[in-house]
């Protein structure tokens, strides 16, 4: 880990996130749901992470996808101020695979085509939040066997139930192939796959043709299961 100096700052906002924590025990733990908010790489082990997350900020001020978000009052007042991944403050603008890179290629290493994808509001594990984290409450992950999160599919929401296959943009623009079209033409997401990079969120245009509806989820969304992923 990369020597991070903390500022007197950052050490006032951590000892007041911990005090409220503290304070409000076991309620605030209650407010905070069955499951915890996404968090950044390294930061599933829960218990761990509020335990020696000080509030400082510094996972999200170097995040250069800006998809590292503060917690408000939503995720509970143990989670707040902690930072969480959301995916959808920007647009991933483009997307592409690797030229001669075939379906076994990306399956084998999924990495180039994931860094292939430009813009914001994804995950492309860089590891900067865990390399810059002053305490540790991120610790080391590996992106091939754990993940932040599964894609899930909402049908309620998803074009493609509605206009009969009429959307495939997660598919398309899936950089691990974990999602796929079954004889429906819906989409369908294998967890093995998936590692919840978030540009399947962030690029579903249910939220766009679909406002009038004023729905919160989107055709798929990134979501902590509490589930060990399979492999």
């Amino acid at each position: 880990m990369s020597d991070v100096l903390i500022t007197r700052r950052d050490l006032i906002a951590g000892a007041v996130g911990v005090a409220i924590v503290g304070a409000v025990g076991g309620a605030a733990k209650a407010s905070a749901g069955a499951l915890p908010p996404i968090r950044p790489p390294g930061g599933q082990n829960e218990s761990h992470f509020i335990g020696a997350c000080i509030r400082c900020n510094r996972c999200r001020g170097v995040c250069p996808r800006d998809v590292i978000v503060s917690s408000d009052l939503e995720e509970g007042i143990i989670n707040l101020r902690t930072p969480r991944l959301h995916f959808r403050t920007k647009m991933a603008l483009s997307y592409r695979r690797e030229e001669g890179m075939d379906q076994a290629a990306i399956l084998a290493d999924p990495y180039p085509s994931l860094l292939a994808a430009t813009g914001e509001g994804f995950c492309d594990f860089c590891m900067l939040c865990v390399l810059n984290c002053p305490t540790g409450a991120l610790t080391s992950f590996d992106p091939q066997t754990e993940w932040i999160g599964e894609a899930v599919i909402e049908p309620a929401s998803c074009i493609a139930f509605e206009k009969l296959g009429g959307c495939r943009r997660c598919v398309d623009y899936c950089p691990f192939a974990a999602i796929t079209l079954d004889e429906n033409r819906y989409p369908v997401v294998d967890p093995a796959l998936c590692n919840g990079c978030g540009i399947c969120e962030n690029i579903c245009p249910s939220s766009t043709y679909r406002t009038y509806k004023g729905e919160i989820k989107r055709g798929i969304n990134i979501e902590v299961t509490g589930e060990i992923r399979p492999l």
